[in-house]
């Protein structure tokens, strides 16, 4: 077990080192101590055991279970460290359950994060659990032949649970996320998700029925047709860093003509989410088991149900592989007639874009098919890019030199292409004489993290680089607009269907067009993980609750929109304490609606 404890302290040590390169010693050691106090737990825990059990039958069971046991959590060390160096986040129970379950569709996924340097460690670990009992058993034998007095026992069972306590320890100003050792973190995870949303705060309110939901067509207006971009990955202009030439130049050019928030924002840093959130205007399943792919994940009524009532076609076409994530299942529930995914298209000509899909101008030929079959009833038309999804791989593309830094630099590439599509789309409908009969909302799902606040990627990151987003609503027979204040994806549902001549009607309570004028309150985005983490905007100012994981964050995120002074100390605590307690009512709302319907 001593090797195992070794690499568990010096695979935090190379975290800490890439996560903290200017970490104090005091620092250094309080973000490695559970480590060394678990590893130590783990090695005095069996020692103390078979000194209490003595017969050799019943020892050989122990040593068998303390084999499989340590070959496991050497294998989860492995795993974790894998994972967090490339997201920055731990594993939790809830995501190695996803990944048996849903084994096939994440396959790629799964490749795609482990290198040769994982792999080696796995073989060894698997080697070391199998082989080290049948080298070293005889001489470790020796060592707890003898029989031990009482005292000594009690000392060592003594010592096992300070060891065992002082692993379960963090210092406040740590995150106890980073700092636990995998094992422990693992094991607490649950612990910390139960009590991480107080019943007291869940709303009493009856809640609505979404089966009621209806359109009602405002007199004398044309029912127009209605394209919705779903940009993947795709964070907010504002939050790049200082590039060399535009991103995406045609997105700031678009922006210009249209219907903008001043700050846009997903609901959920996570696809599946944040195509309910658009798609319904409501929330979507707050969990990270995909239920919005299961069958009757969705019982509310969505945009695509509701036009098909008024006599539209509907489709939704992606440049990633269906199996991902079930999306074909997600996609008949949220109620479209057609699903067509990458599978599906030609791709002779186009180059992959990443584990699983193809640059995202293979969907043009099958769309425009698609339109042609439509005829004159007006139609919604739904695209999710995939070029800006990690990996970044796009081979047959010769690379821009936007920054410096070659991961980001790969990201925003594709982000390039990306918005490239977007103007492809856009001339395309001008080609097929339809620009001026459609509207275009385009958006982003969520950002993407690259070490700003050491988080990559995007399922738990709300900070602005993985919570702000592009969104517009882009008419071209409405002049342009900006709203003020921050809008999340919710208002892009109920925008939609003012825009086509349309009202809503029912029990629900959407956002307000963005049309209307009105305020749209205070936006919540939470952390895909329940119980991670979780963020308020109410006007300039953002809350980071973080659930005890360490103390909560503050910025202004107008005059700061890099998030990096932290206001908390100077920033009213009733304020703070409303905040998080709105985004945890929220959060419990939803819940309860889901259970109820």
């Amino acid at each position: 077990m001593v090797p195992f404890a070794i690499l568990g302290v010096w695979l935090k040590t190379v975290r800490i080192e890439r996560f903290f390169p200017n970490a104090t010693l005091g620092e250094f050691f309080v973000k490695l101590s559970s480590d060394i106090a678990f590893g130590l737990f783990w090695a005095l825990l069996w020692v103390v055991v078979l000194l209490y059990v003595r017969k050799p039958r019943g020892r050989a069971v122990l040593v068998g279970i303390a084999q499989l046991l340590t070959g496991l959590i050497g294998i989860h060390v492995v795993m974790n460290h894998a994972y967090a160096m490339r997201t920055g986040n731990p594993l939790t129970p809830a995501q190695i359950a996803l990944a048996f379950q849903e084994a096939d569709a994440l396959s790629g996924l799964l490749k795609s994060q482990v290198d040769a340097n994982t792999v080696g460690l796995l073989v060894g670990v698997v080697l070391w659990a199998a082989l080290a009992p049948l080298l070293l058993g005889r001489w470790v034998a020796r060592l707890v032949r003898g029989t031990a007095s009482v005292r000594s026992r009690r000392v060592g069972a003594a010592a096992t649970v300070v060891l065992l306590l002082a692993a379960t320890w963090t210092a406040p100003t740590a995150s106890a996320a980073f700092s636990l050792a995998p094992a422990v973190q693992l094991a607490v995870s649950p612990i910390r998700e139960a009590s991480a949303y107080p019943e007291e705060l869940a709303s009493e309110a009856p809640l609505p029925n979404p089966d009621r939901t209806t359109l009602v067509p405002r007199a004398g207006e044309q029912h127009r047709n209605l394209v919705i971009i779903t940009l993947e990955s795709q964070r907010a202009t504002s939050t790049f860093p200082e590039t060399k030439q535009p991103v995406t130049p045609v997105l700031d050019a678009l922006a210009e003509q249209s219907t903008t928030p001043e700050r846009g924002y997903t609901v959920l840093p996570h696809t599946s989410k944040s195509l309910v959130a658009i798609h319904c205007g409501m929330a979507p399943p707050p969990d990270s088991d995909n239920t919005e792919a299961d069958d009757g994940g969705l019982p509310q009524r969505c945009l695509p149900g509701l036009l098909a009532e008024q006599g539209y076609s509907t489709a939704f076409f992606q440049s990633a592989t269906e199996h991902f994530e079930r999306r074909r299942h997600t996609v008949a529930n949220l109620g479209f007639h057609k699903f067509t995914p990458v599978d599906n298209m030609d791709n002779t000509g186009f180059s992959k874009a990443n584990y699983f899909g193809y640059e995202d101008d293979i969907m043009l030929e099958p769309a425009k098919d698609w339109l042609a079959t439509v005829g004159e009833k007006p139609f919604l038309l739904s695209f999710l890019t995939v070029t800006g999804h990690h990996d970044y791989e796009l081979p047959d593309y010769e690379q821009i030199d936007f920054v410096d830094r070659p991961l980001l630099n790969k990201y925003l590439n594709a982000i390039h292409v990306q918005d490239r599509f977007v103007g492809n789309v856009i001339e395309m409908f001008k080609e097929l004489g339809l620009y001026e009969d459609t509207v275009f909302v385009i958006t982003g799902d969520h950002g993407e993290g690259f070490g700003e606040h050491r988080l990559y990627q995007h399922d738990n990151t709300v900070y602005e680089e993985g919570a702000r987003i592009p969104m517009m609503v882009h008419d071209p027979r409405r002049a342009p607009e900006v709203i003020d204040g921050p809008v999340q994806q919710f208002a892009l549902m109920p925008t939609a269907v003012d825009a086509l001549g349309f009202d809503l009607a029912g029990e629900v309570e959407y956002k307000p067009s963005l049309y209307s004028g009105e305020p749209q309150g205070p936006v919540v985005v939470s952390c895909w993980v329940r119980g991670r983490c979780t963020a308020v905007l109410d006007g300039d100012l953002k809350l980071i609750h973080h659930f005890g994981d360490r103390r909560d964050e503050v910025f202004n995120v107008v005059t700061d929109p890099y998030e990096r002074t932290d206001l908390v100390a100077t920033t009213d605590e009733e304020w703070m304490e409303r905040s998080w307690e709105t985004a945890v009512s929220w959060y419990l709302d939803v819940e309860r609606w889901y259970t109820q319907q």
